[in-house]
């Protein structure tokens, strides 16, 4: 039942991890490739909402060191992320302006029926090269 409901899930928000659907257990993280359409979007979302709360030190992706998804009251995007401060404004793609570094564990949750995002968990610390 749980596996039909999942691929009805994923069907319904137009989500190609419908294919893993089968595979998941209600609860259970499971890996996914960090460079997939969906982990990006989530990750992108992060960082904006990281840099909306904090305008004065703004920070984009260098890299997605992991990626998991997990089937709850809607999906889970659990992130590892490894952020570059720039100099930049809100919303705007430039390039990386100091060697400040951030690690950060994001989760965020989609509700894909009620159109809804959120970042539910942020958790950063300064990364040493």
């Amino acid at each position: 039942m749980f596996a039909l409901f999942s691929i009805l899930v994923f069907a319904s928000s137009g989500r190609v991890l419908a294919a893993t659907a089968g595979r998941l257990m209600p609860g259970q993280p499971h890996a996914v490739p960090a460079n997939s359409t969906e982990v990006l979007a989530a990750a992108r979302f992060a960082v904006f909402e990281l840099n909306r709360v904090s305008p004065e030190e703004q920070f984009e992706i260098v890299n997605i060191t992991s990626a998991k998804i997990q089937l709850v009251a809607g999906i889970n995007y659990i992130l590892e992320v490894q952020l570059g401060r720039t100099t930049c404004t809100l919303g705007k793609p430039c390039d990386l302006t100091s060697s400040k570094k951030l690690q950060c564990n994001f989760v965020v949750t989609e509700i894909p029926w009620k159109d809804s995002r959120e970042l539910t968990k942020k958790k950063c610390s300064l990364h040493d090269d």
